[in-house]
């Protein structure tokens, strides 16, 4: 697989795109077609800068706060575990009750539902094991990610008649199980980096 595309897939699946149709649908209603266009576009692309920054920073942070690399796999990867039982128990419907007549580009659609812990963790991560190429790689991933994203949600309602309330839920269902191995791969990959130091 493309590296780029190998880098873009789990990270789509992080910002939970598919999972966040029906909440973009609630917080954007009676909002016209262009500017919940214009909100889709904003809030991806703000939500790909955050992760970015984070991604730039992480080896500022982790030196500054003095956490290992092995720390932030496993306290990432429990993180993301937890945010996989949430998705799979309850979803995102707490946001369903946002205050509809203030923004919402910042909060709570850039952050914190596309930009949140796991997906800002997942790209600080990968960002400290590339070398070279690869971080080029991990950039475009970000970019990437940020305008299907872009494009998902503009297209929400669009999708939203077209499959129904019940098969984007279960999309989000399933994007949260996968969610769940990469947490359980990030956790045993610290574990064992931390016992092979030691």
């Amino acid at each position: 697989m493309n590296p780029v595309l190998a880098l873009a897939i789990p990270l789509f699946i992080l910002m939970d795109f598919i999972g966040t149709i029906p909440v973009f649908i609630s917080l954007t209603q009676g909002a016209g077609q262009g500017k919940r266009i214009r909100i889709a576009i904003f809030a991806s692309l703000l939500a790909g800068a955050i992760v970015l920054v984070f991604a730039l920073g992480g080896n500022f942070i982790l030196s500054y706060f003095s956490i290992s690399v092995e720390a932030m796999k496993v306290g990432g990867g429990l993180l993301l575990l937890y945010i996989a039982f949430e998705m799979i128990l309850a979803g995102q419907s707490a946001y369903k009750e946002a205050d509809t007549k203030r923004g919402v580009v910042v909060s709570p659609l850039a952050i914190p539902m596309l930009a949140g812990p796991g997906s800002m963790s997942f790209a600080l991560l990968a960002f400290l094991g590339a070398t070279g190429l690869q971080k080029v790689n991990i950039i475009l991933a970000i970019a990437i990610t940020s305008i299907a994203g872009a494009v998902v949600l503009s297209l929400s309602t669009t999708i939203h008649k077209f499959c129904g309330e019940e098969f984007t839920r279960g999309l989000e269902k399933v994007t949260a199980v996968i969610i769940s191995f990469i947490a359980v791969e990030m956790i045993m990959s610290g574990i064992r980096a931390y016992f092979s130091l030691g």
